[in-house]
């Protein structure tokens, strides 16, 4: 079965926990993506950083993104998965820049004249990261397979009524839709329904600054006291989901441009996508697996129920058929001395009977 049939068929799980976020407030995708953050660094951490294939990851990207490094500091018992990551992370960098040192010319001049010659950014070995952050790139998985599931049940009635009362989501993951699914049949229907729940925003908004005018001030606050707050979500995400832009100026990096040649360049990037559909393909399994146990668990103790439910019946069965047989006991006792005492009975009254007969003779 191919990877993509068997994420076709997974997807239950996925619809389900969206529908469930549906009812919270603000962005259901930025609450699933900041609780599959926690989930991927919660499993990292407790057991797969020992993991060769994780190592090696982690080594590639030099750890985790400033978000998801400090994100590490809430996840229970992380201290020594940290420590032992880091000390890993640490010698990877050390390596690379004593490489980065003994690629300066030797203090010659004569080898001086040859060096500037060359470019330096052609001699100086790469130091940034070779991938993206693990994490992000787990998150991003499911950040676009969410999405991916709310344009697929937009259009059935269940799902739409959840969402209709949700305040939908947020112009980031709206504005990822629209890049990545331009052809899907449901995409105008999601930009019809956030374009309503957004005008009645605006309207809350306009309400709120209104009763900030000294000659409505006096009037009760109602539901848009807090829409500036929702509106701030809605435009930017819920915090710490999206990046920061302080290392990008007119929508370019400011990283250096790489000096691979273009077949360099088309290997990398086929590496880079290759890991990274490994990583997801992994993270989506173990998820599976994980949601597999918890039903099995709950499972289980049902059947633990029953059968502990069952023993006490056959138990209690038993012990009713003792009682009913000693009472049977008890009650062929009484009737065998009920029959002597009738024979008795029978006998005495044979005799009564003879002697009335012989005094009436």
């Amino acid at each position: 079965m191919s990877w993509r049939r068997r994420m076709e068929m997974s997807k239950y799980i996925s619809y389900f926990d969206l529908r469930d976020a549906l009812p919270q407030p603000g962005c259901p995708v930025c609450s699933l993506t900041e609780r599959n953050s926690f989930r991927f660094l919660d499993a990292l951490l407790y057991e797969r950083v020992n993991d060769v294939g994780t190592r090696e990851g982690l080594r590639k990207s030099l750890g985790f993104c400033n978000w998801h490094a400090w994100k590490c500091l809430e996840v229970p018992n992380a201290p020594l998965g940290l420590g032992i990551i880091h000390n890993d992370l640490l010698g990877v960098i050390l390596e690379r820049l004593s490489r980065i040192q003994h690629s300066f010319p030797l203090p010659i001049p004569f080898i001086r004249r040859l060096w500037g010659n060359r470019k330096a950014k052609n001699a100086v070995p790469r130091l940034r990261p070779d991938h993206s952050c693990p994490a992000c790139q787990s998150v991003r998985f499911f950040e676009e397979m969410y999405l991916r599931i709310l344009l697929d049940y937009l259009g059935e009635e269940d799902f739409e009524r959840g969402f209709s009362r949700s305040p939908g989501i947020c112009f980031p993951h709206l504005t990822i839709a629209i890049e990545k699914y331009p052809g899907h049949r449901n995409l105008g229907l999601l930009i019809q329904r956030q374009m309503k729940k957004w005008e009645s925003l605006k309207a809350e908004l306009e309400e709120f600054i209104r009763k900030h005018d000294y000659k409505y001030v006096h009037e009760p606050r109602g539901a848009e006291s807090d829409s500036w707050k929702r509106a701030l979500e809605m435009l930017a995400g819920k915090r710490e989901v999206f990046g920061n832009q302080i290392r990008r100026v007119t929508g370019r990096s400011e990283e250096p441009a790489a000096t691979f040649s273009p077949q360099e360049a088309a290997q990398e990037e086929n590496t880079q996508e290759e890991s990274s559909e490994g990583v997801e393909r992994m993270e989506f399994e173990k998820e599976k697996l994980r949601l597999k146990c918890e039903n099995l668990q709950g499972e289980y103790g049902k059947e633990k129920s029953c059968t502990s439910s069952l023993h006490y019946v056959a138990w209690k069965v038993t012990e009713d058929n003792k009682n009913l047989q000693k009472d049977l006991a008890e009650a062929k006792a009484q009737a065998q001395g009920y029959a002597a005492q009738i024979d008795q009975l029978k006998r005495k009254i044979e005799r009564l009977r003879s002697l009335l007969d012989e005094q009436a003779r």
